[in-house]
Formats: C-alpha cells, sequence, structure tokens
C-alpha cells in the first residue's frame, strides 16, 4: 500500500461526516479542541472528522479572533470551531434559565440518545443516496444543566449550531452561531481574504481565571504563556496541507468508504498574532 501523491484525490464535501464507532465523551472532560489535539500531538477521531473533507494540498483552515477585556472574553471563529466557544459559555454562565435557539446536525444516527434528555427535540433526516443527516430545531429556554446534556451526545459528526443568552440578559454572556453551513464550505471564504473576521459563531463570555484557561487551552495551547494580563488581541489562522493519502486495502469498501477512512499525512501551519507580534508554528501528525 502506498501513499497517494495526486491532486484532487478524496476530495469529499465539507459537509459529509466520518461515521464515529459510538463514540461519547460527557461535557465535564471535553477540555481539550480537536485543533489542540494536533498541538498536543493526540489526533483522534474528531481530528480525522475535521479533515476528510480535504484532498492533497493546502487548505485554509478554520480562525478564531480573540478580544480580552478586564470583564469579558470576546471571540468569532469560523465553522470547525464553534463548538469550543459554546462549551466555555456553558462552562462558566450564570445560573438560572438560558435562552437557546438554533440547530442540531450530525450524521450518526443517535437521535434516541437526545430523546431520553429533558429537552424537547423533533428530528428530521434527510440525505437521500448520501450519509444520512438528522436535523433538530432548538428554541427552548431551560436550566444550564438541561443545555449542557445536549453535549453528553457529542461525538465526530455532530454540529451544535445554537445561539446561547441568558433569559434575565445578565452581560456578557451570549452566544450567536449561524444555523447553516457557509455554502461551498471555507475555499467560497478564501478569495474575501484573511484579514476579514470570521462571522460563524460571535459573542462573549464573561472574564474568569477558568473561562480564560479555558479557551486558551482550546485555542492556543501552544502559546498561552504569552498570554498575560495586559493582553488584549489576539489572531489564530489555522491551515492544513494534506501531503499524503493511503487508503484501506479492503476491495469490499466503497469509493466514499474508502476516502472517509484514508489515512493522511497532514501538517498543521498556525499563523498566531498577539497584539501585533507574530509567531508561525507547523505541526506534522497523521490522521488514522
Amino acid at each position: 500500500m502506498v501513499w497517494l501523491l495526486s491532486e484532487n484525490l478524496y476530495v469529499l464535501p465539507f459537509h459529509e461526516g466520518f461515521k464515529s464507532q459510538n463514540h461519547r465523551m460527557l461535557f465535564e472532560v471535553t477540555r481539550v479542541s480537536w485543533v489542540s489535539k494536533i498541538i498536543n500531538g493526540t489526533p483522534d477521531e474528531f481530528v480525522k472528522a475535521k479533515l476528510v473533507k480535504y484532498g492533497l494540498g493546502s487548505h485554509p483552515g478554520p480562525r478564531v479572533h480573540i478580544k480580552l477585556s478586564k470583564t469579558s472574553i470576546k471571540l468569532k471563529t469560523d465553522l470547525d470551531l464553534e463548538k469550543s466557544f459554546l462549551k466555555g459559555y456553558l462552562l462558566g454562565a450564570p445560573d438560572g434559565q438560558h435562552k437557546v435557539k438554533g440547530m442540531i446536525i450530525t450524521y450518526t444516527d443517535n437521535t434516541a440518545d437526545y430523546d431520553r434528555l429533558a429537552m424537547p427535540l423533533s428530528w428530521k433526516k434527510s440525505g437521500g443516496k448520501g450519509i444520512p443527516v438528522f436535523k433538530a430545531k432548538v428554541d427552548e429556554s431551560a436550566p444550564l444543566a438541561d443545555i449542557k446534556a445536549l453535549f453528553d451526545n457529542d461525538d465526530p459528526t455532530t454540529f451544535y449550531l445554537l445561539s446561547l443568552n441568558p433569559r434575565d440578559g445578565t452581560k456578557p454572556w451570549k452566544v450567536t452561531t449561524k444555523t447553516s453551513f457557509p455554502k461551498g464550505g471555507p475555499k467560497e471564504e478564501e478569495e474575501e481574504a484573511a484579514v476579514k473576521d470570521p462571522v460563524f459563531a460571535k459573542g462573549a463570555i464573561g472574564y474568569t481565571p477558568e473561562t480564560l484557561e479555558y479557551i486558551l487551552d482550546s485555542y492556543l495551547p501552544d502559546h498561552k504563556d504569552k498570554v498575560g494580563p495586559k493582553t488584549k488581541d489576539i489572531w489564530i489562522r489555522n491551515n492544513f496541507e494534506i501531503l499524503g493519502i493511503k487508503p484501506p486495502d479492503d476491495p469490499n469498501l466503497s469509493f466514499d468508504e474508502k476516502r472517509r477512512l484514508a489515512r493522511k499525512k497532514c501538517r498543521l501551519i498556525r499563523e498566531i498574532t498577539i497584539d501585533g507580534v507574530d509567531y508561525t508554528e507547523e505541526y506534522d501528525f497523521i490522521a488514522n
């Protein structure tokens, strides 16, 4: 078996998912984002699911813009970095009722797990001849614990496109997330230039030592030591190079299955700007 080195092979539309093997992670222990797993040298099925859409060559990845003040942490993220933002909100948000509105989209048929939760969800299945897609609209006022419970069913192919804010309007807590994927995926937005802020999810959470540590662990584990009390502005741009693709040998697998299960030689290139000072980091890894 050899690594494939020609261009434009195994390019998967960005919305097609990677099938997980009954993976579940409780909200309380989901402390590391998929990008952080690459940086920490522990890429897993969450990483593979995010990269399955990429063929050979260079690809712009998701970005995040963070602004720090004495009372708030403001974030703007691209698609694929919104989940850590939402979990940061749930980590430190005040007790009481919270408005939650948006969409849960999953490519894993785990709707029965959600049906056991306190929050009522009505699922619709679509997909035609392709991979089935399950969607549920959310529009509730609920205790924080009920919203956290939604994330107990998190897996590599589930997207929480949710907007959150306290019912009583407590500041600065608010996250607004778009409820549909960008048409055409990240490539469409590439021409708009990287200088523009991400727009897929935006808002603010309260500044506490715990929320700051969580945000830095999720988005900036490789340079968190450079963030101090006077730090105000952090820009992070993640880019990927797919250096090789190695599909499984099994002749019984379909083309789609082979490209979802293929191993990939990858490189993460991070361009980071902290209060005007630039840093570049590269991480080579295998997405198994």
